[in-house]
């Protein structure tokens, strides 16, 4: 009975190695999400939750599998976009503007990746780890930022009073069309912090103005010629 009890005690305590070897949502800290790479499996379908039970197998072969995490909180970025308009700069110091049809644009952006999408990024090579996945939304935010800037100076285009800060949020959030390149990623918060915009009117008066110049100067020299 002894050596039955003895026998037991081996087993359960072998049993709790095995057990405690395997079980991988206490290797992920809270506010983090895991996934399980492994030698002989790849990458794993599943993320591993802090608080949701998961054991892998995988973690039985010494060296064999490895945890990466992940950030669950969002990427806040703020990104700014600064330009000119086409020849703004020697518009304004050729018919000595004030304005050098100059344009800033500041935004906040929050971006998001479920823990799915992360997956499916690493299966496809696009990120190793939890730095790369922060730096491919700031490539993300950079692609946001600029096509909600390109849609801000078309509208500045069709309406020079025109103001940034009128744009309803789903407005522009649907004229970026990033999804192409970024299908991955949220929007969760997006805002215009700050704008400095060019006088469009002005700059196309300048315009209308050089391009009829430039057809006099060549007319003359036609008639000269």
């Amino acid at each position: 009975m002894k050596k039955f009890f003895i026998s037991v005690l081996i087993l359960a305590v072998f049993g709790g190695i095995i057990f405690y070897l395997g079980w991988t949502q206490i290797k992920v800290k809270p506010g983090q999400f895991g996934v399980v790479i492994s030698k002989t499996s790849g990458i794993n379908e599943k993320p591993v939750i802090n608080g949701k039970y998961s054991w892998h197998w995988q973690f039985l072969l010494p060296t064999n599998a490895k945890i990466e995490s992940f950030t669950i909180e969002p990427a806040n970025l703020n990104k700014e976009i600064t330009g000119e308009l086409p020849s703004g700069s020697v518009y304004s110091a050729v018919y000595n503007s004030s304005d050098n049809f100059s344009y800033k644009i500041c935004y906040s952006i929050s971006l998001t990746v479920s823990p799915e999408a992360v997956i499916r990024l690493l299966k496809e090579n696009k990120i190793s780890d939890n730095q790369n996945l922060y730096e491919y939304l700031e490539k993300a935010g950079d692609v946001i930022a600029q096509s909600a800037t390109d849609f801000i100076l078309a509208k500045v285009q069709e309406k020079s009073n025109f103001r940034p800060e009128s744009i309803r949020r789903e407005e522009l959030i649907k004229s970026i069309r990033f999804y192409k390149d970024f299908p991955d990623v949220d929007i969760s918060a997006f805002a215009i912090t700050s704008s400095s915009l060019p006088d469009y009117a002005l700059y196309k008066k300048i315009q209308e103005k050089v391009s009829r110049e430039l057809e006099l100067n060549s007319k003359s020299e036609e008639e000269n010629l």
